[in-house]
């Protein structure tokens, strides 16, 4: 999904999971300790870098394994901020994906995120433990428990909140996230150059939007986030008229 490839270095880890293979870079962890450092003790921040590690790897199997349903051998890379997932070879006699398996294979990443957070919370209500889903910003639902032990709840809520908060995130349209992509597959269906085009109008809008309201908010991490990707959006309807 990302022609993109990060340099590899001698602290890459490497490995295969159902079939799939990954690769780890190591500012993947740094970027993943970064955004925990308000973690109070050591053991918290592992369990939040263990937990965005998790989902973001079951996002990418998401991705991947759909891809594969479509007949090609996809490979994924972590790095920075999130992961990302190329589709590699094809099948020789696979057509590619028309509109409708693009977006099946974009929204497959966040819908595993989901659905790993409704396994892991019927998990709990079975073993009696409490769960709720709070409505509050900057993601709009927070879902939360309350375990025996700190450490142990600490990092239950930490997965929830990356793959149903992030993932809620990661679906809105706002290029190049999955929601964004959606969004340009839906209104190119007629005229391909015509829907990135719209694309890019509504990614900035919506970047934007969000930027400026996460800055009023005192959210200055979603602020700058938001701002880069609305700034990147401007550059691409600045950038050469392909459409």
């Amino acid at each position: 999904m990302n022609t993109f490839q990060p340099h590899e270095t001698p602290y890459d880890l490497y490995f295969t999971i159902a079939g799939i293979p990954v690769r780890v870079h190591p500012f993947f962890w740094v970027v993943a300790a970064f955004l925990g450092i308000r973690a109070g003790d050591l053991f918290t921040l592992v369990g939040w870098v263990l937990a965005v590690f998790i989902a973001v790897l079951v996002h990418e199997l998401g991705h991947a394994l759909t891809m594969r349903a479509f007949g090609y051998y996809p490979r994924i890379t972590l790095y920075g901020l999130g992961g990302y997932t190329e589709y590699g070879m094809r099948d020789a006699f696979v057509r590619p994906p028309r509109a409708l398996g693009r977006i099946v294979i974009l929204a497959a990443g966040p819908g595993t995120g989901f659905l790993l957070a409704a396994v892991l919370a019927g998990m709990l209500l079975a073993l009696g433990q409490p769960v709720a889903a709070v409505v509050g910003w900057p993601i709009g639902i927070y879902v939360v428990t309350q375990l025996g032990h700190p450490w142990m709840t600490e990092f239950v809520n930490s997965l929830f909140f990356v793959t149903v908060g992030w993932g809620i995130l990661n679906l809105l349209p706002v290029l190049p996230l999955d929601g964004g992509q959606i969004l340009r597959e839906i209104l190119g269906l007629r005229d391909p150059s015509w829907g990135t085009f719209r694309a890019a109008q509504i990614s900035f809008l919506v970047g934007a939007g969000v930027a400026f309201w996460a800055a009023l908010s005192s959210n200055f991490f979603l602020a700058i986030l938001f701002g880069y990707l609305a700034y990147t959006n401007y550059q691409l309807l600045r950038g050469p008229q392909l459409w």
